[in-house]
């Protein structure tokens, strides 16, 4: 009885007590991929113990600001999918078309992004280590 007791004080507590947003989740790696004009950032990270319990029991709404406060200087983002340990982020237009290539502009994170693998449609992959922007990247379309 004692110990239903206690496992309902501590699921109280976990409910009742905010997950702090900053510095909850400690992001590993961010992944960039192209799909056209639009990137898909995967995101893998390791959330504190009591992050993770809270998370599981209750699903991943508070640590969404910690995600999506890494993609603010970018325009349309949606974040697709949160796990306690991925995330999928969806940015569009964040490329343009031209003459059958896409063409990636440079852009600010406005953080620094501790590594960083951008991936592009044909394979090709190149890792950035503690960088604060998108490389600039230009690569072919597959619809030819």
């Amino acid at each position: 009885m004692k110990r239903l007791i206690l496992i309902l004080i501590i699921l109280v507590a976990l409910a009742t007590a905010p997950v702090a947003s900053a510095g909850c989740l400690q992001v590993t790696k961010t992944t960039m991929q192209f799909n056209g004009t639009d990137a898909v950032f995967i995101l893998d990270y390791k959330l504190d113990f009591l992050v993770k319990i809270y998370v599981l029991a209750f699903g991943s709404a508070n640590i969404a600001p910690e995600i999506e406060a890494r993609f603010t200087s970018f325009d349309d983002v949606s974040v697709r999918k949160i796990g306690c340990e991925q995330a999928t982020v969806v940015v569009k237009n964040v490329s343009h078309y031209s003459n059958e290539y896409y063409f990636h502009n440079s852009h600010d994170f406005g953080m620094t992004i501790e590594k960083l693998v951008v991936e592009l449609p044909d394979g090709y992959s190149r890792t950035y280590l503690s960088t604060n922007q998108t490389p600039d990247i230009y690569y072919e379309s597959n619809s030819g």
